[in-house]
């Protein structure tokens, strides 16, 4: 199967009208949170907007702390996989949910996967795992995210300098 038959689906996800009206609160958080390994992994700037607000803060650690804007969030993480073949994978997700603030915090495991396509360090690999702690809030374009904290759960494996 090839990956260009799939690209579709990122303009559907992006949708949040449709997703609005048919997922429950619920779904619609767990929506926006796995949009984000696609947006990064296929390096899609535009759909950074369908995940993070427009003044989210994120603090991914070293270079890629204290971003804020979603400009600086998009930039930064995608120049952070600029020579990177990238596969981010979430697993176990918490979510609590205010209805009443129309607000909620989320915590995610993920493991990334980062291959190097670059001469120099082609096929070079590193492996992260870690959490993301997110605050997410409604908004007229469906629940973004606020508010995230990466936090790294075991020594990463491999070439470090690529992660």
């Amino acid at each position: 199967m090839h990956l260009h038959r799939h690209l579709p689906l990122l303009a559907i996800l992006a949708s949040t009208a449709l997703a609005k009206s048919t997922l429950t609160t619920f779904e619609q958080i767990q929506q926006t949170l796995n949009t984000y390994p696609l947006a990064i992994d296929f390096k899609n700037g535009p759909l950074f907007t369908s995940v993070f607000t427009q003044d989210a803060f994120a603090n991914y650690t070293g270079p890629l702390s204290n971003l804020t804007g979603i400009d600086a969030v998009r930039e930064g993480l995608l120049a952070s996989v600029a020579g990177l073949a990238t596969q981010h994978q979430l697993g176990t997700t918490l979510i609590d949910i205010d209805e009443d603030s129309k607000e909620a915090n989320s915590t995610t495991y993920f493991t990334a996967n980062l291959v190097s396509v670059a001469p120099e360090t082609a096929g070079s690999f590193t492996v992260l795992f870690g959490l993301y702690r997110d605050d997410l809030v409604e908004t007229k374009e469906g629940w973004r995210i606020s508010r995230r904290q990466l936090e790294f759960m075991t020594p990463n494996l491999g070439n470090l300098t690529l992660g």
